[in-house]
């Protein structure tokens, strides 16, 4: 039997989830031009893509550079905070650097903006608010479009992260797409763990089937 304790966890749980989906399907309307120009930066890309970030933004930028290294192109991550205490002197001039920014005025990622201008670096915006600092400095501006935070505390970040690594895996794949990416490049640089092994097996029974025929 469900006490009144679990009626308030469960309609939470049915807010926040409600919310975020509808979030979701906000960013998948929002996708168009500027992320096609995203894609073709990236793909252009003679040196690696740097995600920079704080906070929740930083956490995305954390996985997504992880991401996008193992799919597509050599990326990494660089915390926007510890870039202005020397860790900016890994961003070359060949680089692309995705910023992450809800607000758009996070003062640890406008920080590093005159450097990376001064190198010429392409700047890809990715925020919440396209009339920000940040988006107005950046070549190419991917929006959230996360509208408000889900459930019942608008205040805590859950709609906007989720919708920054929905883009961000969203890019990440469409670069890997378009790019060509087989099961065989994958586990190049992927061969432990779970997914590993799958990959193997899936490939070496591919390959005995195609032996058969």
């Amino acid at each position: 039997m469900m006490n009144k304790e679990n009626n308030i966890f469960t309609a939470t749980a049915q807010h926040v989830l409600q919310d975020e989906i509808a979030s979701m399907q906000n960013l998948a309307g929002a996708i168009g031009d500027d992320f096609a120009a995203a894609c073709e930066a990236v793909m252009g890309c003679g040196g690696r893509v740097v995600f920079s970030g704080v906070g929740h933004s930083g956490h995305v930028g954390n996985k997504s550079a992880a991401s996008m290294s193992s799919l597509c192109k050599p990326a990494y991550f660089l915390h926007a905070g510890e870039a202005t205490h020397g860790d900016l002197g890994l961003v070359q001039a060949d680089d692309v650097v995705i910023l992450i920014s809800n607000s758009g005025e996070t003062s640890e990622v406008l920080q590093i903006l005159p450097r990376l201008e001064a190198l010429g670096v392409t700047m890809i915006a990715v925020v919440g608010k396209t009339d920000s600092t940040l988006a107005k400095r950046c070549q190419i501006v991917l929006p959230i479009a996360a509208g408000e935070e889900a459930g019942p505390f608008k205040f805590a970040g859950s709609s906007s992260a989720l919708n920054t690594m929905a883009l961000c895996d969203a890019l990440i794949m469409a670069v890997a797409a378009a790019q060509g990416l087989t099961e065989e490049q994958y586990l190049q640089g992927h061969p432990g763990g779970a997914v590993g092994k799958k990959l193997k097996d899936h490939i070496e029974r591919k390959g005995n089937q195609n032996s058969i025929h």
